[in-house]
């Protein structure tokens, strides 16, 4: 069985290293990774790589770093698709609504427009709990890793 860290270095460390000795800066990478962690933890499972490609395009970001990202934080996502509801509904002062897996499935399932219908002040909930979050968090994950890649890049050939 393949360990979680051997994984990790395969499938993230590397390729950045990568990026990092084929001209990337830390600055560009360690942004691409903060900005693209941040869309992949939306709340709304389905759109991270659009976004992700969107916001890479418009900021000129590297994009093969933020698919890496955005893609290996999946699970992440799902499993705090819940906590940034409960924190939306308690800023906004709603009350907790039920979310089971199975509900949430069977509904979608059902009826998309109802399912929508149902559920969308859930989804602006944790639209609020990610909102309040997020951007903190990627700010100081920007700026980690900004000095962690430094040292990670190669040093220049002297002259």
């Amino acid at each position: 069985m393949v360990r979680l860290s051997d994984w990790l270095r395969r499938r993230v460390r590397d390729p950045l290293v990568a990026e990092l000795r084929q001209g990337a800066t830390p600055e560009a990478v360690s942004a691409a990774v903060a900005i693209s962690f941040a869309i992949a933890i939306l709340p709304f499972i389905g759109l991270t790589t659009l976004l992700c490609l969107v916001a890479g395009r418009l900021f000129h970001l590297n994009q093969v770093v933020m698919q890496i990202i955005n893609h290996t934080a999946f699970p992440l996502q799902v499993l705090l698709i819940v906590p940034f509801v409960r924190l939306g509904e308690t800023l906004s002062g709603s009350r907790h609504f039920a979310l089971t897996p199975a509900a949430i499935i069977g509904e979608f399932n059902r009826s998309i427009p109802d399912f929508l219908e149902k559920f969308w002040l859930t989804g602006l909930h944790g639209l609020i709990g990610w909102v309040v979050t997020v951007p903190l968090a990627c700010w100081l994950l920007h700026l980690i890793l900004r000095q962690t890649f430094r040292r990670l890049l190669p040093p220049s050939p002297a002259p």
